[in-house]
Formats: structure tokens, C-alpha cells, sequence
């Protein structure tokens, strides 16, 4: 038995971590990450990169502005006013045809079903985790009776 917990205890990752951290792998590993990190650092911080994102920074904003007076003129055109005349009565047609209550229906039996096998699942694991958790539970307390005896 306590061999067993000498073996396990080499396994452990706190072990693993203090070894790891004295390589001279892992302290290169280490250096690389310090070295990128600042590396990074410093490109965002320099003028090149401010530069550049002033100038994008620039262009979406004349994106932005560009898009917005199309969506504008775009509203008040006639054929947009009359597009959207046209969908919201096709939207109220649909909310009293006879075809969307057939699929409210479809939709409403279809879910019972799902929700009528998810049950019966459910149920069916629920049964099956009970008799291995009583199988678990009595085999704890025959091992504990069995050390109380030895």
C-alpha cells in the first residue's frame, strides 16, 4: 500500500512542474514567451502601428457615413416604401392563412413527441444509475466491514 502511494505521488503534476521548471527546455520555452510578449508590446505601441490604425480607424468611418446615406436614400425611395408594403401584408396574410396554423400544430405535436421520448430516457437512466449507485454504495460497506475485520 504504501507503494502504491510513493508511485502515485511521483505522478502527480506538482512533481511533473518542479522538474519541468529547471530544464533548460522550459526555461527556454519561458524566455521565448517574455521575449514575443514584449516583442508584441512593442509593435503596438509604435508609430508605424499608430499610424496605420489612425488611417483604418479614418476609412471605417467614411465606410460608416457612406452606408448610412445609401440606407437613407434608400428609405425614402418609392419602390422601398412599396416593398415593405408588400411584406408586411404577405406577414398578414400568413398570420391568418390556414397554412400557419397547420404548422403551429405540426410544430406543437412534434415537440410533445420529442419531449415524450427525452422522458422516457431520462427515466430509463435514472433506473440504471440507481442500482449502480446502490451496487457502489454496498461495496464500500463491505470493504469497510472487511478492514474492521482484519
Amino acid at each position: 500500500m504504501a507503494e502504491e502511494q510513493t508511485q502515485f505521488q511521483a505522478e502527480t503534476p506538482e512533481t511533473q512542474t518542479s522538474s519541468a521548471e529547471k530544464s533548460p527546455l522550459a526555461e527556454e520555452l519561458n524566455r521565448l514567451g517574455r521575449n514575443f510578449s514584449q516583442l508584441i508590446r512593442e509593435a503596438l505601441e509604435s508609430p508605424q502601428f499608430q499610424e496605420i490604425r489612425r488611417e483604418i480607424a479614418t476609412s471605417a468611418q467614411t465606410v460608416i457615413e457612406e452606408v448610412n446615406e445609401v440606407i437613407v436614400k434608400a428609405r425614402e425611395s418609392q419602390v422601398t416604401q412599396e416593398v415593405v408594403q408588400r411584406a408586411s401584408s404577405t406577414v398578414e396574410e400568413l398570420k391568418t392563412s390556414p397554412v400557419a396554423e397547420n404548422i403551429k400544430v405540426g410544430l406543437l405535436n412534434t415537440l410533445r413527441s420529442v419531449n415524450e421520448e427525452l422522458s422516457e430516457l431520462v427515466e430509463k437512466m435514472e433506473k440504471n444509475v440507481q442500482p449502480k449507485e446502490s451496487a457502489a454504495s454496498e461495496a464500500v460497506t463491505q470493504e469497510s466491514n472487511d478492514e474492521g475485520e482484519t
